[in-house]
């Protein structure tokens, strides 16, 4: 009777044990699926900062092939207008072979023949060219330089609306936390102010530029120079010539052939060819070197400017973005950040979902629940935005950052104290002791 009685005692706690083993392993897979969101939101904001800073980094790559482009627009300018300015020169000097070819007869008919053909071809190049000439350098204005201006304002845009599609796109429940929005204003002074700047007209500000454009001239343009027939102390008939680009406001292309007769107290520079070609948005009182033409043919360098008649279709050179402070060659970078949370009540928490909390026997609780900081799951991942050729250079000089080479690239980056530091409040601590520690 008593064994009767006894029954099923053990049953009530042994129920009791399974539920709680059944609790902890609710607890142990929500858990588990808590690691998981943690990390697929890690993922998330990696890849969205990452795809900001590429955008930015596009961005950059673009000005630098805009810069390019503008660079071989304005050399092709320069060498049509070296070509016009020859082409006088050839028509000019024709004309004076010609004219004293009337005292060799054999050699008249041929040489007023040449002198004839080269003036129809020179009024064909010196009409048709300006044209060509007006045309680029509108392009570069009007086309190149806005549209470098537009990429810049846009990057940061672009670069901003990645950041919650790219967190949509991993986790459908992932938010983009309110201290993305700090981040991406401490982004975007970097941006504006620290990293590149915008090269005006007028105020000596493009005069890197400008150098680089003289530099970039191909052999025609930056120096028609040989010495024709004979050189010899007595007796010499240099041929100088040369393009260059005038206070930014204009190419100007001269060419000059004199005799040039020593005497034993002096010399004396008899002009013989000379010619002259201008493309410019305002008169230009300096001189350039045009080859030397200016040092060792005076005279005929003299006759051919005061022959010029200048076309003015040239735009000025453009106004182009470059790095700041290019002079001091130092290793510029650019980083982005961003903060993604995932909140606690989107998160899949089983223990939770069946029971919070767990009665034992004896009256206790058993909290099963999990609160988190702010109330939600959080990341915080950095990408930087630098400087590097793909490639060493052949002349194992280093390369520091322009914005004429296309190579801006992008990696991840270990977050900062101060991006800790800034948003700490919305992760919903005081402190982070990793803004802290060293």
């Amino acid at each position: 009777m008593l064994r009767h009685q006894a029954a099923g005692q053990a049953l009530v706690p042994a129920l009791g044990f399974a539920a709680l083993l059944a609790a902890l392993l609710l607890w142990v897979v929500g858990l588990g699926q808590t690691i998981t969101d943690k990390i697929r939101l890690q993922n998330a904001a990696d890849a969205a900062a990452y795809s900001a800073a590429q955008w930015q980094a596009r961005a950059l790559n673009f000005q630098a092939y805009t810069n390019r482009a503008i660079v071989a627009n304005e050399v092709a300018i320069a060498q049509f207008v070296s070509l016009r300015s020859w082409s006088q020169y050839v028509q000019q000097t024709l004309g004076n072979t010609a004219a004293v070819g009337r005292y060799v007869p054999p050699a008249a008919a041929t040489l007023q023949a040449l002198s004839r053909g080269w003036s129809a071809v020179n009024s064909g190049i010196q009409s048709t060219l300006p044209l060509i000439e007006t045309g680029i350098s509108r392009w570069n204005v009007d086309v190149l330089a806005r549209t470098q201006a537009i990429a810049h304002q846009q990057a940061l845009i672009g670069s901003a609306e990645l950041v919650p599609q790219v967190a949509r796109y991993h986790d459908p429940r992932i938010e983009v936390a309110s201290g993305t929005r700090l981040l991406q204003l401490a982004n975007a002074a970097g941006w504006q102010n620290r990293l590149t700047a915008r090269y005006r007209r007028g105020s000596g500000e493009l005069a890197r530029v400008s150098q680089l454009l003289m530099d970039s001239r191909d052999g025609f343009s930056a120096q028609r120079r040989n010495n024709l027939l004979f050189s010899n102390p007595l007796l010499k008939l240099p041929k100088r010539g040369g393009t260059d680009l005038l206070a930014e406001r204009g190419w100007r292309g001269m060419d000059s052939l004199s005799l040039h007769i020593n005497y034993f107290f002096g010399s004396t520079e008899v002009p013989y060819g000379w010619g002259a070609a201008e493309n410019r948005v305002q008169p230009v009182t300096v001189r350039g070197a045009h080859g030397g033409s200016w040092d060792d043919n005076y005279r005929a360098t003299r006759t051919a400017e005061r022959a010029l008649v200048a076309r003015t279709g040239y735009a000025g050179l453009p106004e182009v973005r470059d790095i700041v402070q290019p002079q001091r060659q130092q290793d510029l970078r650019l980083g982005y950040s961003v903060h993604l949370a995932l909140p606690q009540h989107r998160l899949w928490t089983a223990a939770r979902e069946v029971t919070p909390a767990l009665h034992l026997p004896g009256g206790s609780l058993l909290d099963l629940g999990t609160t988190l900081p702010g109330d939600a799951l959080h990341a915080l991942a950095s990408a930087e935005v630098f400087f590097q050729r793909p490639t060493a250079r052949t002349d194992g000089r280093a390369e520091y950052p322009s914005l004429f080479s296309p190579y801006w690239q992008v990696h991840l980056a270990p977050v900062s104290a101060r991006t800790r530091s800034l948003t700490a409040p919305s992760r919903g601590v005081a402190l982070d002791p990793y803004a802290v520690l060293p």
